[in-house]
């Protein structure tokens, strides 16, 4: 979705995180499925089963939340329960100033990798890389569902054309490659949008839960995270 707040968020970046991370499965190179986007519930899902899916961040290294859930002009209805991520840095207007090419933003071309094992139920590629700052009427850019169980699905979107690496249909597993964050549909600056779902046609988002994680305090040390990512926190994954 679209990320208004990236300029005037300030993210520091901390000590490149130790240990094991998930594994990597590079998948050979394969056209995506190309569907129309499904369509948009109403609202979101308020009120769903308990979460039963045990769900990973989607990415290794640092990281900071530039959008929590139900905030700005996106992440509101059907979209209510969706996390916007970016790699944690230092942000300055000298740094968006100096910032023209999709190049120079370090969200682009970072691998995303399946939060949980699952199957690959729409698929999409092929939609532009917008330009940074690009304004325009939504479209459904490039993106990723899987399904880990009934009821309980993750979507990945704004991926960089091209990279998509899963078809409809495909079996995953967790931190399997699924594609690159990328500037496409309906974004500002490259960013990782993440929505869990309760419904895929329509999209309808329900309340998520992630593990496995640690975030950054206030103090600079890092802590257990409890489960709900919030704006401007810093998260890194557990081996």
């Amino acid at each position: 979705m679209r990320l208004s707040a990236l300029a005037r968020l300030l993210l520091v970046a901390a000590p490149a995180l130790a240990g094991a991370s998930p594994a990597l499965t590079w998948a050979s190179p394969r056209r995506a499925s190309v569907r129309a986007e499904p369509p948009a519930g109403a609202v979101a899902l308020t009120s769903a089963p308990p979460q039963t899916v045990e769900l990973w961040l989607p990415f290794t290294g640092i990281w900071g939340v530039v959008q929590g859930f139900d905030s700005d002009e996106t992440h509101v209805g059907y979209a209510a329960y969706a996390l916007d991520f970016v790699p944690a840095e230092r942000i300055t207007a000298r740094t968006r100033a100096r910032r023209r090419k999709l190049t120079d933003f370090p969200c682009f071309g970072q691998p995303i990798l399946a939060p949980a094992d699952g199957r690959v139920v729409w698929a999409r590629d092929g939609a532009v890389d917008h330009e940074p700052y690009h304004q325009g009427r939504h479209d459904a850019g490039n993106f990723v569902i899987l399904e880990h169980a009934p009821g309980e699905l993750t979507e990945l979107r704004h991926l960089q054309s091209g990279s998509v690496r899963v078809v409809v249909g495909d079996r995953v597993r967790r931190g399997q490659l699924v594609g690159r964050c990328g500037n496409s549909g309906d974004a500002h600056t490259p960013h990782l949008h993440v929505g869990f779902l309760g419904s895929v046609d329509p999209i309808a988002t329900r309340p998520m839960k992630l593990s496995h994680y640690e975030r950054l305090d206030a103090g600079g040390q890092w802590r257990p995270g409890d489960g709900v990512p919030r704006a401007n926190e810093i998260l890194r994954g557990l081996p």
